[in-house]
């Protein structure tokens, strides 16, 4: 039975972790796998990457291989939910997108969402002057809590959210009083008060709210009792007398005010005075997206009445398409108790040229200008304008002062005069400032306000980690779905609503940069006669790609060049170096070989142009580009650097490679043949510690070895190249990556051809003809492996000569051609033997040993099955040692000796699990299944297809299709 679509998915985090399908709880499984399905149901409905899944589960104490740890919780979870779900569909409660995963839930589906639905709603009836209304609701949402939010749950996500939830409930409680006490029920509320009061002392609404109750429940002394208490709280643990908020409610008391009556109708509302300044730029417009942004702030700032949302980390959880907090309009609930003065706020907005970060703090800005009655201030500091130079601290304090009504000829001519008079102006005002395009901290610093009641948004393309108490928001490119809605809106007709799929194509292209977004909507809007398929056929053009990008005087390019320019010239060197970098993400190491420096000095190099946000990293030591931003980057290498530069910078980059590669392959290989030659003091290549370091750094690196190849071609450095491309054989025979294999492989066989090299070649043909092999296609393999053999034979490489005929013989053996297998094999062991060679003498055995019980010669088989093995121990080779197992256990399977094929697969499976060979384990595991199905074991042997299925389906090895007969002839067989 699966959760979905048919059936309604309820997930509950306000207590225990718990989800349902229907009626159907669902077993969320082990604790981490529970931690992971926490993150995804507060992200519901965005997609969660796996970096941050790691992040969340482990924090810094990671595991190893946490990516897999991931991948078996995701699997887990998606078993549990969809059951009945085939090894290869997709999943539709949990999405796989990209490098992350998706939670498909409906927008009431998860608890929180309704609790905060709930509480929208409670402050909508306030604001209304509905206080029943508004008890039952602020009711419904309190009674969705079970206990602790994520109760049990483990993992630094889930400890975060559990605080922060904890403390999103106080503040709703302290809501509920609010009301409660609004109605005239003062007594109901004491008892409740003062059990927390006493499990959160350092609340001081809390306090001030029991004040009050006992306060017009008549009980002035229990009153002052409960601020004397309040004091000895403060002390105790801050070394600090109450808020001054609280202590006036006190003195208040004290005077038996009249307006702390509930009868009281005093004036809340905060006025603004007839001078406040308000000169923000015009707000946009439908504006799109920044949801999680927005509430983040405007959840953390004090609103009238005294009621705070602040509640840490709100705003990557908050559910999609919940609206910000509106703000309360002031109603009696508040009028009887003194606002507190909120305290400073600043928020440090950054991100990359174009990405929307004035859009948001303007629009911010607009929302929140109710909360700030002094004034509304709009400062452009210059930080990337063209032809102005920045502001400094001194002119930007005399543009403010004169802002806020302070005459020219009283504003002092010292910055620091200058920041003092500023601090003052703004000491017992409540203004709201947008600092925008800040250069850095030093210049920001002098212009923030020095006491409570005023909010500042920061806008920066660097971050600014030198402001203090400052909070700091990271913008990143729009997801898809909100660029393509901005898309549409700048493009303001129904064009994108008609070609959807070619709208998605040109956001894509745009890389969901807002500002590029907006460009192409703009020219789409202004040019009728285009469809947009024409307009991604401009932009489809990488080298036009940004000149299509501008409209008047808005370009990408530009705002990308202002952002480069502001750069030291080392530091634009090799940003504009790494333009050429052809795969999509880089190393340290990398970056260093490419630009020629130090490793050090290009880390400090490469983390500028983070802070810059001229460079992503996706995780430590790994960095890439905005796409738009590569293209810019290469545009300016074109332009600055001369060919023969490129070609230099490029050679450095691709030698790094070879040798690092080959690295990576003496672990994964070491009884290979070939290596690559190296200087002695050569010690810039990445060197790994073991096989499982070496394959997990070409994990990463997977998505560029093709494109690194290529460029080899392309740049002429044919030898590179070649190189590349032959030690990554064990890499992809290892994970079975057979269109990476076979697109590198014809790549560098022009290569190694152009380099004159035939022994280059011919090694290049045979690992075409191997992953062909894999891939059942085996004529094409004869014909790569004949090739081969005729260059081994030219040049007398007698080693290469006979591990082209192992190969062959395999190849023939699959096309049932045996007779010509085992003289292909035959062969091969003689020369083998000859040259002394032993790895290659094991291989030519097992090779044998296969042939020969194909053969039914089931004696010779397990002699050179038992050679092989011997051998390949005495190597200490653990890879080769399982696939001469497995090859024994079905000799001995074929022979009726299912016992001892048993033992020989238990051994093989090991050795497979030792090297993290899936591949192979998979091929043991279906070994398995037909020992067990010819002893009438039926449940073992569907067992054992089962898993092997699951690993060939991961892996996409054609192999899946005959498991996946087996298991159908075992079913249709009962």
């Amino acid at each position: 039975m699966d959760a979905a679509p048919d059936q309604e998915l309820a997930v509950r985090v306000l207590g225990p972790l718990r989800a349902f399908a229907g009626q159907r709880e669902i077993e969320l499984g082990p604790p981490l796998q529970r931690a992971l399905f926490a993150v995804l149901a507060l992200r519901s409905n965005h997609v969660v990457y796996r970096a941050e899944l790691i992040d969340a589960l482990w924090g810094e104490d990671l595991p190893n291989r946490p990516e897999g740890g991931v991948h078996t919780y995701v699997a887990g979870l998606r078993r549990a939910f969809e059951p009945g779900r085939g090894h290869r569909s997709p999943g539709r409660v949990i999405e796989s997108r990209g490098s992350g995963y998706l939670l498909r839930a409906a927008s009431d589906a998860i608890d929180l969402a309704r609790f905060e639905r709930c509480v929208e709603t409670a402050r909508t009836a306030v604001g209304a002057g509905d206080l029943a209304e508004a008890e039952r609701c602020y009711d419904e949402a309190l009674g969705l809590f079970d206990g602790a939010a994520l109760g049990g749950v483990p993992g630094p996500f889930a400890a975060t959210q559990r605080d922060r939830l904890a403390e999103v409930r106080l503040g709703v409680v302290e809501d509920r009083i609010d009301v409660i006490l609004a109605r005239g029920r003062h007594a109901a509320v004491i008892g409740d008060l003062r059990t927390m009061t006493g499990e959160h002392p350092l609340r001081e609404r809390a306090w001030s709210q029991l004040m009050l109750a006992f306060y017009r429940a008549g009980r002035q002394a229990d009153a002052l009792a409960a601020f004397d208490r309040a004091r000895e709280a403060c002390a105790r643990e801050l070394g600090l007398d109450p808020g001054p908020a609280l202590r006036e409610l006190r003195q208040r008391i004290v005077v038996a005010d009249p307006a702390l009556t509930l009868g009281a109708r005093a004036e809340t509302t905060v006025r603004a005075p007839a001078a406040a300044r308000r000169n923000l730029p015009r707000d946009i417009e439908g504006f799109i997206g920044r949801d999680q942004e927005m509430i983040r702030v405007m959840s953390s700032i004090d609103r009238p009445g005294g009621r705070s949302g602040r509640s840490p980390g709100l705003g990557p959880v908050s559910q999609p398409g919940l609206q910000p907090v509106p703000q309360l309009v002031s109603q009696p609930v508040s009028q009887s108790v003194p606002r507190p003065v909120p305290p400073l706020r600043v928020f440090a907005i950054d991100g990359m040229a174009g990405v929307g970060k004035t859009s948001l703090a303007v629009h911010l800005a607009h929302r929140l200008a109710d909360d700030y009655p002094d004034g509304q201030l709009y400062l452009d500091l210059h930080a990337h304008t063209v032809g102005q130079e920045p502001l400094t601290a001194a002119t930007a304090l005399d543009r403010l002062l004169r802002a806020v009504g302070v005459p020219g000829d009283r504003i002092p001519v010292e910055v620091e005069e200058r920041a003092a008079m500023w601090r003052a102006e703004l000491a017992d005002r409540r203004m709201l400032l947008v600092l925008d395009n800040a250069v850095g901290a030093a210049q920001v610093r002098p212009l923030l306000p020095g006491s409570a009641g005023s909010l500042v948004l920061v806008t920066a393309r660097r971050r600014l980690p030198g402001l203090q108490d400052c909070e700091f928001l990271s913008l990143d490119v729009l997801p898809a779905a909100e660029a393509a809605t901005l898309f549409a809106l700048a493009a303001g007709d129904v064009r994108p609503a008609a070609e959807p799929e070619a709208t998605a194509a040109v956001v894509r292209i745009c890389g969901n940069l807002p500002l590029a977004v907006q460009i192409a909507g703009a020219r789409l809007r202004h040019r009728a006669a285009w469809s947009i398929a024409h307009l991604l056929d401009r932009l489809g053009d990488e080298d036009r790609r940004l000149a299509e990008l501008r409209v008047e005087d808005r370009s990408v390019a530009a705002a990308f060049g202002l952002s480069y320019r502001s750069q030291t010239p080392d530091r634009q060197r090799i940003f504009r170096l790494l333009g050429l970098f052809p795969g999509p993400e880089f190393t340290v190491r990398a970056a260093a070989a490419l630009a020629g420096t130090d490793a050090r000095d290009t880390d400090d190099a490469l983390e500028d142009l983070v802070d810059a946000h001229l460079l992503d990293q996706s995780r430590a030591g790994r960095y890439r580009f905005h796409d738009l931003l590569g293209v810019f980057a290469a545009r300016q290498c074109r332009a600055e650097e001369t060919e023969s530069a490129r070609r230099a910078a490029m050679e450095r980059l691709l030698d790094f490679y070879v040798l690092t590669v080959d690295n990576a392959e003496e672990l994964i290989r070491p009884h290979r043949l070939d290596r690559a030659d190296r200087s002695p003091e050569d010690r810039s290549a990445h060197r790994f510690d073991d096989r499982a370091a070496a394959l997990a750094w070409l994990d990463a690196e997977r998505t560029g070895l093709v494109p690194l190849v290529r460029a080899a071609g392309e740049y002429g450095l044919d030898h590179q190249g070649w190189q590349i491309a032959r030690y990554l054989w064990g890499f992809f025979e290892t994970r079975r990556l057979w269109a990476d294999w076979v697109a590198c492989y014809e790549l560098a066989l022009p290569c190694a051809r152009r380099a004159g090299d035939p022994l280059a070649e011919a090694r290049i043909l045979v690992g075409l003809g191997a992953c062909r092999h894999d891939l059942r296609e085996y004529a094409e393999a004869i014909g790569h492996y004949r090739r081969a053999l005729d260059l081994m034979r030219q040049i007398g490489f007698r080693s290469g000569e006979a591990g082209v005929l192992t190969n062959l013989g395999n190849s023939y053996r699959r096309l049932g051609e045996m007779q010509e297998s085992i003289a292909c094999l035959e062969q091969s062991l003689e020369i083998f033997r000859e040259s002394g060679d032993r790895p290659g003498t094991g291989i030519a055995l097992a090779n044998l040993g296969e042939r020969y019980r194909d053969a039914g010669r089931f004696e010779e088989s397990i002699a050179c099955q038992r050679q092989a093995l011997e051998i390949f121990q005495d190597l200490g080779s653990r890879g080769m040692e399982g696939n001469v197992l497995d090859n024994l256990a079905r000799t001995y399977q074929s022979m009726g000796r299912y016992e001892e094929a048993l033992q020989r697969c238990e051994e093989a499976l090991a050795a497979r699990r030792d090297t993290a060979d899936r591949y192979g384990e998979a091929e043991t595991l279906d070994c398995l299944g037909h020992i067990h199905q010819a002893i009438g074991r039926t449940v073992e042997a569907r067992r054992q297809w089962s898993r092997a299925l699951d690993l060939f389906d991961e892996l996409d090895a054609p192999a899946a299709a005959d498991v996946r007969a087996q298991l159908a002839g075992l079913a249709r067989n009962g």
